[in-house]
């Protein structure tokens, strides 16, 4: 009996170090599987990071169209100081007038076919200034191609932004009213005051239902030679709702495009009507955002101003956006800082030092 057991035992015993060794192996090979997979994977993370940085420097990367950029996106920390600017200075309606613009390319395929040929004189309208006011967003939602700019090859991938989103706008967090009914809500208004008080006014998009892109937008201004345009918007940034102000997105040079001038004239008109707004709501003054990319400030060709009039995402900001009252404030201070500005224009005009005749 004791011999039987003893040989019971060492066949377990056998048994066991024979399984136990066939485990050792499996773990050994599963080892090594997983170690040739990780570096395969490395490898080829390495190789599609070369081919990505390939890419970046044999073409410029595709971007989405700066108007409809909303929430998070808002870069706070780069907006320009106001107690950095001086909207008492008196404007040079002539400056850098001689600047020689790059090429501009002309293509039937695009929803502005004579840019090329819409050319506004500034400063002509000496009787009547012509004020062209864009009522942001629109009524539902659709995609388009864009093109960034007429100074850009259309040829080229990279100058359009494929399928950008023409949108409602941002969405009240109180009211839950969309941006574009707002926008077309204050515009009515504005018009109204701003021709009470002699100014020819022209709404991009009077009816509600019409969809335009931001080219077609700046269409309206440059046909109508206009002195001035302004686009009204409603802010949003969700990472803090407690965010509340106005603030002035203005065109800033890319590439040559827009021109010095009408960068500079843009940004003197949006501090001072951004001044004069924020004193009659009473909205906290942020500054100026200047942009590039925007295919609205990229085929404008008079002084343009995308005004945001206060965040969506904050509720008090919203609710006096949206209140009859308040919106009589609003238009107030938009009226305020248009006259001062032209105003700034002619100062500056009469107190031009005279040419010297032999």
């Amino acid at each position: 009996m004791k011999r039987i057991r003893k040989r019971k035992m060492q066949l377990m015993l056998m048994r066991t170090a024979f399984f136990g060794g066939i485990a050792v192996i499996c773990i050994a090979v599963v080892l090594l599987v997983m170690k040739f997979i990780d570096y395969n994977s490395q490898q080829t993370v390495n190789n599609d990071d070369t081919t990505n940085d390939q890419q970046i420097i044999e073409q410029e990367p595709i971007v989405e169209e700066v108007i409809d950029e909303h929430g998070t996106k808002l870069d706070l920390s780069e907006l320009i100081d106001p107690s950095t600017l001086n909207p008492n200075d008196k404007i040079d309606i002539n400056y850098m007038k001689d600047q020689v613009l790059p090429k501009v390319y002309y293509t039937s395929d695009t929803p502005y076919t004579t840019f090329s040929t819409d050319n506004p004189d500034l400063g002509s309208n000496v009787d009547t200034k012509v004020i062209v006011i864009d009522a942001g967003h629109q009524k539902d939602t659709r995609k388009s191609d864009v093109w960034l700019s007429p100074y850009i090859d259309p040829a080229k991938s990279s100058s359009w932004v494929k399928g950008s989103l023409l949108t409602i706008g941002a969405t009240g967090i109180s009211t839950k009213r969309p941006e574009y009914e707002t926008t077309h809500e204050v515009a009515d208004i504005l018009k109204t005051e701003l021709e009470k008080i002699g100014y020819t006014v022209y709404l991009s998009h009077p009816d509600i239902e019409e969809k335009l892109s931001g080219s077609e937008r700046s269409c309206v201004a440059n046909r109508n030679n206009a002195d001035l345009m302004i686009s009204l918007h409603c802010n949003s940034y969700d990472e803090d709702k407690s965010v509340s102000g106005a603030l002035a997105l203005v065109p800033k040079i890319w590439d040559g495009y827009p021109s010095e001038r009408l960068s500079y004239l843009s940004k003197k008109a949006g501090a001072v009507i951004l001044e004069e707004y924020s004193k009659a709501t009473g909205l906290r003054n942020r500054g100026l955002d200047p942009i590039t990319k925007s295919s609205m400030f990229s085929f404008c060709k008079v002084p343009i101003i995308l005004l945001e009039l206060g965040f969506s995402t904050c509720p008090s900001d919203d609710k006096n956006m949206n209140d009859p009252e308040f919106q009589e404030k609003m238009v107030t201070g938009i009226v305020n800082g248009i006259n001062k500005y032209f105003s700034l224009i002619e100062l500056a005009n009469t107190q031009a030092t005279p040419e010297i005749t032999e």
